[in-house]
C-alpha cells in the first residue's frame, strides 16, 4: 500500500539563496500590485454599468483591495528581514508530500515520522 506523508523542505540562506527569495517576494508584490489595479478597473467597470448598489460594490472592492495590500505589506517586511538573516541559516521553504510505500508489519513510527529535506543552492544536501 502506498501512502502520503509530508515532507517539510529546508533551505540553507546563502547570498545566492537570498538574491533568489527576494526575487521570488518581489516578484509576488508585484502580482498583488497588479491585481489591485485589475480591482480598480473591474470596480470602476462595475460603477459605471450602475446595475449594482454603488456602496456594496465599493465595500466588497475595498475588502479585496486590503487584503493584497497587507499581502503586499507583508512580503515587504520578509524582504527586509531577509538581510537579517545570516548566512547558514535554515529557513522553512514549505513542505511537500512524499509518496511512501507501506507493508504489514513496517513499524509506524519510522513510516510516519518527521522527515525534512535540506536544500542549499537549489541542491539537496540531506535528506533525514
Amino acid at each position: 500500500m502506498k501512502i502520503f506523508r509530508k515532507t517539510t523542505v529546508k533551505q540553507i540562506v546563502t547570498e545566492q539563496s537570498r538574491e533568489k527569495l527576494k526575487e521570488k517576494f518581489n516578484h509576488k508584490i508585484g502580482q498583488a500590485k497588479k491585481e489591485i489595479e485589475q480591482l480598480q478597473f473591474e470596480k470602476k467597470k462595475l460603477l459605471y454599468q450602475k446595475r449594482y448598489n454603488p456602496s456594496k460594490v465599493e465595500e466588497r472592492f475595498a475588502v479585496e483591495e486590503k487584503k493584497r495590500k497587507q499581502k503586499i505589506e507583508w512580503l515587504e517586511q520578509q524582504v527586509k528581514q531577509l538581510d537579517h538573516i545570516p548566512e547558514g541559516s535554515e529557513l522553512i521553504e514549505g513542505e511537500v508530500d512524499e509518496l511512501v510505500e507501506v507493508n504489514i508489519g513496517d513499524e509506524w513510527d519510522l513510516v510516519s515520522g518527521n522527515r525534512t529535506v535540506t536544500i542549499k543552492d537549489g541542491q539537496i544536501i540531506e535528506i533525514n
